[in-house]
């Protein structure tokens, strides 16, 4: 019987492999999601190792792991941050965040100047010969990167590593469904940036093609940059449409049982919602402190913008429309994330907690939080979804007004235009609406039922498709051949203009043959007359 621990410690480490993660220090919720599979690897036995090239100085600190302990961090270009730091950008989306139009098209202007340092960073690295020498000594089983930047992937063959995975901690990138030849399905399918849901008209359908061309065209230019920069230090031909269907798999935070539904390659896996811990499965506990706020009160509502909108950014009108709804209903608690130290504008507020930070999870996950307010971001909205938490979502920019129709679809949410936030009598409205109708909390809670119930786990999906990429690689029968034809090629319009113009020949023909048979029994016709008169 001593035997049987043995072959089985045995074939835990012949069946471990090692993995090497490049997650770039950009954005909490990037960093989060990769950390999020980097530790389903690590609980699985598997040897992470974590490349941390950072993008913006103020989010150097970003791991979003707290299991591995192999992490190789590079600093920032110096090109890159003074750009940054001159431009500064990420200051000024904080602070006009609350009043531009949600579109992305607004960020434009950014575009150019984003690609120029995407490249800077990405010479940057591939100028860390050192580091790149000990990543290549390590001879890695597979490399995981997100799409975001492209130069995860050339970094991954010049260091010799064979097999990649694509995972995207956004919804469909355009971009990355063209380089894999998968059908865009503009007429029907929301792009990321998109306002409308899946039932549009005319013009609807008109802005989301054009949404889908503004996001292909922002990736691209990105893309470019990375790659030109790198020419003198990586030699292969290999275009960014190669490196990206190059790779085994493309993981998106997903949910096939939440998102708008949509044709897929094979390639394409849905893993939305592995990084949310449920009450069910016993991994949810709140502090004491948490525990006694929501004690306090029969209703608790929790409100947070995110980590890129600041509430404490907010313009005064906002701030104050907020206070005049949280006064105006004492028996509730209120939650304000809000991101000053000691701030005082709520003293006088028994009923409002203001904290610069909180288990936001785990209290979605607790039976007394009676609502979430939030931005829409995709990370919140794919936990409020699990937890089965009626909302109200406020979108703000990119993404988020796409994320919040498709909440609203399940009958769980209510969207609110952040146009409104100076008119405390819509907030207090928005919120009473579904406080007070219990078919919110219903459906809710019905699609967090779904998605326990779903077929395929995300966690099992992922370590599955990592598993599987590691045994056989980037398997050329899963391309489509689609990712080869032109727009006409693709969508079948050439075979439709050859049709088309067929049919007109075919009838220009018939045509002719009338004509000349009208005009020859004209001419018989007179003839006979002739020999009658």
């Amino acid at each position: 019987m001593k035997i049987i621990p043995l072959i089985f410690l045995i074939f835990i480490h012949v069946s471990c492999y090692k993995v090497l993660v490049f997650n770039p220090a950009f954005g909490a919720s990037h960093s989060n999601f990769l950390g999020k599979i980097s530790d389903i690897l690590i609980d699985a036995g598997h040897d992470v190792t974590m490349l941390i090239p950072i993008s913006m100085e103020s989010k150097k600190d970003l791991v979003g792991s707290k299991k591995v302990s192999k992490i190789i961090k590079i600093d920032q270009d110096p090109r890159s941050r003074i750009m940054q730091e001159e431009a500064k950008t990420e200051e000024m989306i904080k602070k006009q965040i609350w009043k531009l139009d949600a579109d992305i098209t607004i960020f434009f202007s950014m575009i150019k100047n984003f690609s120029i340092a995407s490249g800077y960073q990405c010479e940057h690295i591939f100028q860390q010969t050192v580091i790149l020498d000990q990543l290549r000594n390590e001879k890695f089983d597979l490399g995981i990167t997100e799409s975001l930047f492209l130069c995860g992937f050339p970094l991954f063959d010049h260091i010799g590593v064979k097999t990649v995975i694509n995972a995207d901690s956004v919804l469909y990138l355009d971009v990355v469904r063209y380089a894999m030849g998968e059908p865009a399905s503009t007429s029907f399918y929301p792009g990321v940036f998109s306002k409308n849901n899946d039932k549009m008209n005319f013009l609807d359908r008109t802005r989301n093609l054009f949404g889908m061309a503004f996001s292909w065209y922002f990736s691209w230019s990105r893309f470019q940059g990375e790659m030109d920069a790198i020419k003198p230090y990586y030699n292969k031909s290999l275009t960014w449409e190669e490196h990206i269907n190059g790779a085994a798999f493309y993981l998106i935070n997903s949910n096939q049982y939440l998102d708008y539904a949509s044709p897929t390659l094979p390639k394409t896996v849905f893993i939305g919602g592995m990084q949310v811990n449920t009450k069910k499965n016993g991994k949810v506990k709140l502090d004491k402190d948490w525990d006694d706020l929501l004690n306090q009160r029969k209703q608790n509502v929790l409100v947070s913008f995110g980590s890129n909108a600041f509430s404490s950014d907010m313009p005064d009108e906002y701030k104050k429309a907020f206070l005049e709804v949280f006064e105006s209903m004492p028996d509730t608690t209120f939650i304000w994330k809000y991101e000053e130290a000691n701030a005082t504008l709520a003293d006088h507020l028994p009923n409002v907690k203001l904290t610069t930070w909180m288990p936001q999870n785990d209290l979605l996950a607790d039976d007394r939080l009676t609502l979430f307010v939030t931005h829409g971001g995709l990370g919140s909205s794919v936990e409020l979804a699990y937890q089965g938490k009626p909302s109200v979502v406020i979108p703000l920019m990119a993404d988020q007004p796409r994320n919040a129709h498709m909440l609203t679809r399940h009958g769980g949410a209510l969207q609110l235009d952040k146009a409104l936030l100076d008119q405390p009598n819509e907030i207090r409205k928005a919120i009473q609406t579904v406080l007070s109708d219990s078919n919110y909390k219903t459906n809710a809670e019905r699609l967090a039922k779904i998605l326990e119930d779903q077929p395929n786990k995300p966690k099992d999906v992922v370590l599955k498709h990592c598993d599987f990429a590691v045994k056989f690689g980037d398997l050329k029968t899963l391309n489509s051949e689609g990712r080869n034809l032109n727009t006409l090629q693709f969508y079948s319009v050439d075979i439709v203009l050859v049709a088309l113009i067929s049919f007109f020949i075919v009838l220009l023909v018939i045509l002719l043959l009338l004509i000349c048979v009208f005009r020859k029994c004209m001419r018989l016709m007179s003839s006979e007359k002739r020999k009658v008169d």
